[in-house]
Order: C-alpha cells, then structure tokens, then sequence
C-alpha cells in the first residue's frame, strides 16, 4: 500500500531556531547608539570644547613649555568629568525614546545588550582617550614653539594605563547608575551628586572618616591616574569600586530583567 507524503508537512514541521545577532555586531549597533543621537553627538563636541579650552588656558598660564604628561593630565579632565555621561545615556536611551520593545524583541537575552551597551561605551572611552593623548602632544608641540625650549615628552605607562582604566570604571559606574533609575536626570544627578555628598558627609562627621577612606572612589582614581597606586591603594580602589560601579550595576541588572518593556 503506497502513501502518499503530505505536501504541507515540511511547512508545518517546526523550523530551527534563527542564530543570534553576532556580539561584534551587537557591539556595534550599541556604539552607533551612543554617537548617532543629538545628546550623545553634543556630548562629545563638549567633551573636545572643554578639553581644548583646558589645553589652551595651560598652555597660556605656564612660563615654560610643559611636558606630554602634564598636557595629557589637563586635557583628561573633560573626559574624566563628562565621558561617563555616555554610559548614562546608553543606559536610559532605551527607555526614554521607546526603543527598548525593538532591541529587547531582536535580542531577548537583556543581560547580552547591557553587557554590549557596556563593551560599546568602553570601546569609545578607549577611543577619546587615544584622540586626546595626540591633541595632548600636539599641544606640547605648540607650547615648546611658544615658549621655546624642548618639552618632556616622557609619558609613564603607568599614567596611561591609570587613565585608561579610571575611563573605564567610570563609564561603568555612569552605565550602573544609568540602568537602576532608568531616567536620564535622575541618573546624571545622582551620578555627580551622591560620590560628592558622600565625600562631603565624611569630612563633617568624624565617625565616618575611617570607613570613608575605603568608600571614597576620588582618592585612588587620583592615584590611579598619576601612576602612583600601590600598597592598599589598589584594595581601597576595589572597595570604593565595589559600592559606587558594582551595586548600582547589579541592582540595575535586576530592576531591568524584571522590568516590562511597553
């Protein structure tokens, strides 16, 4: 007896499962995000303004022409204070222009594109970094032309791979805070408010003083970014990292796992 096979069969037959977006290029659609949008694009120019202007008033103030070090320290100061902004608004941008549905229905796994979201914005600190180290020596260029004479131009490993790594932290620590309020605002004050507030709390009460001392992030990011943090500096550094990058990411990673996207 001969059977005849069901056309529609193959149709009905479950199909496999599509692959999944590449991490590269999940990783790449997360850093356009951070550039292609009006406040992340103003960002960055203020970020170039700040440092320029840094360089500039430097250059102008100093009676001789100043070494590639201590260009580069001035002009890591506008990344320092806005860079991290970018972890902030990869964080909130989702929520607050309605993207989420999209992102989160191309790629389920939320915990995959915050950790894309994190990779991008380290990526594009690693980046400014990179263009404000040659300005800095374009500028060290200048002011020996200025001043006259020869600049140092020894820069310590240790120096840039300080900076380097306070970027890093940092942009995450903006990414933690970003991801547990889940509104720009509010993410951007509390991330330049509650480190400060606690700073300031601790030098009035003096109960808190020693406790401040491993809690204070400040301290061993300066250390840090002068090459110089050795000894208990580095587990100061851990614990302070610990509070003001560790719990508002995770607390962040579980408020969004959680969180309905409409």
């Amino acid at each position: 007896m001969t059977t005849t096979a069901d056309p529609t069969a193959a149709r009905r037959a479950p199909s496999a499962a599509p692959p999944g977006i590449r991490w590269a290029r999940l990783v790449e659609v997360e850093l356009r995000k951070q550039v292609d949008t009006r406040a992340g694009r103003w960002l960055l120019a203020l970020i170039v303004l700040v440092d320029i202007v840094l360089m500039a008033l430097f250059l102008w103030a100093a009676d001789q022409a100043p070494g590639w070090a201590t260009m580069t320290e001035a002009a890591s100061v506008g990344q320092l204070l806005l860079l991290p902004l970018i972890g902030v608004l990869a964080a909130t941008s989702e929520w607050s222009q309605r993207t989420a549905v999209t992102t989160f229905v191309l790629e389920p796994r939320r915990i995959r594109v915050h950790g894309a979201k994190a990779a991008a914005g380290v990526l594009l600190a690693l980046g400014v970094m990179v263009v404000t180290v040659a300005a800095a020596a374009l500028a060290t260029l200048t002011g020996g032309l200025v001043h006259g004479g020869v600049p140092s131009w020894t820069v310590h490993g240790g120096q840039l791979g300080g900076l380097a790594l306070a970027l890093i932290l940092l942009v995450l620590q903006g990414l933690g805070f970003g991801l547990s309020l889940l509104s720009t605002p509010a993410a951007i004050v509390a991330y330049l408010a509650l480190p400060t507030a606690w700073t300031v709390v601790a030098t009035l009460v003096p109960a808190l003083r020693e406790p401040a001392r491993w809690l204070d992030q400040s301290g061993p990011l300066a250390e840090l970014m002068a090459g110089s943090l050795t000894g208990d500096g580095w587990v100061r550094l851990l614990t302070s990292t610990l509070l003001w990058v560790g719990v508002p990411l995770a607390v962040g990673l579980w408020r969004t796992a959680r969180r309905d996207v409409a």
